[in-house]
This record gives structure tokens, C-alpha cells and sequence, in this order.
């Protein structure tokens, strides 16, 4: 609908509510000779505000008057209100209606409308809008060629979707884009998304891609912060999964540089002492990591005290520990990837464990309570490893698959939730 019909649309509410139009203006607030004139279609652009006026005492919904509006100016102004008007409906379809006019319109400089629209997304307070805004002016630079903006929206867009951890490896491959406008961003900006970017790679494994990151940013940063500790955490546990120890004990004395290095200084030394099988050394110290260590914080060392006890065959010890799991399960896993992906993590550990010791049943209990996390993060190549894990256990001491673990693994090769 157009601002032209908006007079029969008038016409067609006040017949429906049974009004006369000397009582909806006084009622609208406004004078009877306004009110004709726009039911005549003699005005042919009355004020925004009439047009509110008169649609809430008709109770027609803000959406119309708000999309019938914006079909008929080009004044950026007038759009402004509009989107305002629209952000407050939180209505996606109409924010991006909007947002896409302000962009397009020829009364505004190109650099003008992204600078504005920029500066009211990041005051919009609902999350959902304010992607779908960044998403419209990411678009719009990517077509038009615009690598400042792109940079900046894509640098915020990312902010924003790493809260989302079912979509945690998406996010990640979406978020690597930025690297080809990476020099558009601030100096801090450009070094807190490497370390983000790096800290995210390590998560989802990808090793390499972490150390690649989380070094540019140290690279270019000259403070102490806890977000470069953070960093020199995920390069230790790369450098460990890659099996390259020399890098690793490197990054370890920057760590215990670091004004904010805690208890993890003797995890990394532990981890340190079982990849050169310095097995008695790295249990004391995982120990008193245990001990030492804040709740949310033992769950990593319980899986690695795990890997321990089922390497140097401790049956025992791995019975004892689980048993005590009480005490160090984080209470809030769903918090935060990192807790997701130390919980899967853990499970996954334990599920080996009990497989090893012939507790085939509760092993694979673990194995899906582990992937029901590594699911959250939308990480399947995790989910495939401990399925496979599981099948090798049968294969290497030749059992037969049961019926009820065939139902639940295919339950997780179909299901997408």
C-alpha cells in the first residue's frame, strides 16, 4: 500500500469500526479539514506523525503504515524515523526493508548512510535486529565495494554470532572473511579478533589455523592482558596436539610471564612431562592442579589425569577419579565453548577409559553424553571420532554390536537436531 491509498484505507477502517470522521479527528487528535484532505487524496504526503495518529486510534497495524510510508520518500530524514519506528516493532523484515532504503537512497551520500546506519546499530539493544542490520550493510559493501564498512560490520557481526554456539563451526568459517579487510579495523580491534578467531580455531581444532592467528595477534600486541593469556593458553594446546614441544615449552615461559597466569602453569608443565612419558612427574603435578585449581577449571585436568591413568594402565586410579566427578564437573557447561568443548572433551576421555577396562555400556554412555556437547558446537567431525571410536573398540576385541547401540548410532548419523 502507498501513501495514496492511504485515504481508502482510512475509509475502510472507520466503516469496519463504525466511526464517523468527525469523531476519529477528534479522537487522532488532529483537525477534520487534515483528515479529509488525506481521505480525498488531496495530500498527497501528510506528516509521518499524522499517519500514526490516525492508524493507532484505527488500530491499523504499525507495520502498514510504516511500509506504505517508505514506498513514497526518499527524504533521509523521514527514513531515519522510520527506522526507529521499525527497530522499536522488532519486526526483521521491516528492519531490513528500511535499512536497505536509507542505503539507497539518493538523497544521502553513500558513506553518510553507512556511517549512520552503523552508528544506530550498535545502540540497538536487541540482538536479532542488530544482526539483521549488520547483515543488510555487509551486503550492501560487498557489492558495492566498500572494504572499511565491510571490515567493520563483519568485525561486529562476529561479535555478535560467537554467542551462538550451535552454529560455533559456521560462525567460524564465516568470521575468516575479515582477514582480507583485517587491515580496516582499529589496532585493538584487529588484534582482539585474531586472538578471538585463534581461541576459536583451538576449540574446533583446528590447530594450525590457531597458531597462525593467535600469533599475528601477540605479534602486534605490546600489552599484558587477559585476552593475550587466553591466547598463549590456546597456542600451548595447539603446540601439544601437534606434538611440537619446543614451540610448546616457548609458549609455556611466555605464559608464566603473564600477569594473569594462574594454576594452568603447572597443568602446562604436566602436559609437558606426559608427552616426553614422564608419567609419576606429570601426576603429581596434575594433582595438585586438582587441588589448586577453581571448579570450573578441573574438568581439563581430570581428562588429562584420564589420558594418564589409561596409557600407563592405572585401573584403578581411573575408577577413583571418575567416581569423584562431582567435584570438578563445571555447574554451568552451557556457558561458555570453552566449557563445552572441555566437557566433550572430558567425556569422550572417559568413555575410552571405561571402554578400556571393559565397561562397554557405561563407555558408551560417555562417548553420547560427549557428543551431545560437541553437537552444540556444531563440531561433526568430533561427533564421527567418537562414534568411530566406539566401532573400533568392537572391532580390536571382536564384539558384537548390540542391537540397542546400532539404534542409537543411527539415531545420530540422521539426527539433525
Amino acid at each position: 500500500m502507498a501513501i495514496g491509498d492511504f485515504g481508502e484505507l482510512i475509509r475502510t477502517y472507520r466503516r469496519q469500526v463504525n466511526i464517523t470522521a468527525s469523531e476519529l479527528a477528534k479522537r487522532a487528535g488532529i483537525p477534520k479539514s487534515v483528515l479529509s484532505k488525506i481521505e480525498t487524496g488531496e495530500t498527497k504526503r501528510p506528516s509521518f506523525e499524522t499517519c500514526k495518529k490516525i492508524a493507532s486510534t484505527l488500530n491499523i497495524p504499525d507495520t502498514l503504515v510504516i511500509s506504505s510510508y517508505l514506498d513514497v520518500t526518499e527524504h533521509a530524514k523521514s527514513i531515519q524515523v522510520l527506522l526507529q519506528e521499525a527497530i522499536a516493532l522488532k519486526n526483521k523484515v521491516l528492519v531490513e526493508k528500511v535499512a536497505q532504503r536509507l542505503l539507497e537512497t539518493p538523497k544521502m551520500d553513500t558513506f553518510l548512510a553507512l556511517d549512520l546506519l552503523f552508528q544506530v546499530t550498535r545502540d540497538v539493544a536487541d540482538h536479532p535486529i542488530r544482526l539483521t542490520l549488520y547483515n543488510v550493510m555487509i551486503d550492501y559493501t560487498r557489492k558495492r565495494g566498500v572494504p572499511y564498512y565491510l571490515g567493520k560490520c563483519l568485525y561486529e557481526r562476529y561479535l555478535l554470532e560467537r554467542d551462538d554456539f550451535s552454529r560455533f563451526e559456521e560462525t567460524y568459517r564465516g568470521a575468516r572473511e575479515l582477514l582480507h579487510y583485517i587491515d580496516y579495523l582499529q589496532p585493538t580491534e584487529r588484534i582482539s579478533f585474531y586472538y578471538r578467531l585463534g581461541i576459536h580455531a583451538n576449540i574446533l581444532g583446528y590447530h594450525r589455523e590457531c597458531i597462525e592467528l593467535c600469533g599475528k595477534g601477540i605479534r602486534q600486541d605490546r600489552t599484558d592482558s587477559k585476552q593475550k593469556a587466553s591466547a598463549l593458553i590456546a597456542l600451548f594446546n595447539s603446540y601439544i596436539a601437534l606434538g611440537d614441544l619446543t614451540f610448546a615449552e616457548y609458549c609455556l615461559k611466555q605464559y608464566e610471564d603473564c600477569e594473569y597466569a594462574d594454576f594452568r602453569k603447572k597443568h602446562f608443565q604436566a602436559a609437558l612431562y606426559t608427552m616426553k612419558g614422564q608419567y609419576d612427574e606429570a601426576v603429581h603435578l596434575y594433582k595438585e592442579c586438582l587441588y589448586e585449581a577453581e571448579r570450573d577449571g578441573r574438568i581439563s585436568i581430570a581428562s588429562d589425569l584420564l589420558e594418564i591413568y589409561m596409557v600407563s594402565g592405572r585401573n584403578d586410579a581411573i575408577k577413583e577419579l571418575i567416581q569423584a566427578e562431582d567435584q570438578f564437573l563445571p555447574a554451568d557447561v552451557d556457558g561458555h565453548p570453552y566449557r563445552i568443548n572441555v566437557a566433550a572433551r572430558y567425556f569422550q576421555q572417559k568413555g575410552m577409559c571405561q571402554l578400556s577396562i571393559g565397561l562397554t555400556d557405561e563407555g558408551f554412555n560417555s562417548l553420547l553424553q560427549s557428543i551431545s556437547f560437541y553437537r552444540k558446537l556444531g563440531a561433526s567431525e568430533k561427533v564421527i571420532e567418537c562414534v568411530g571410536l566406539f566401532l573400533k573398540h568392537h572391532r580390536i576385541y571382536e564384539k558384537n554390536l548390540s542391537f540397542e547401540h546400532m539404534e542409537l548410532i543411527v539415531n545420530i548419523c540422521y539426527d539433525d537436531n
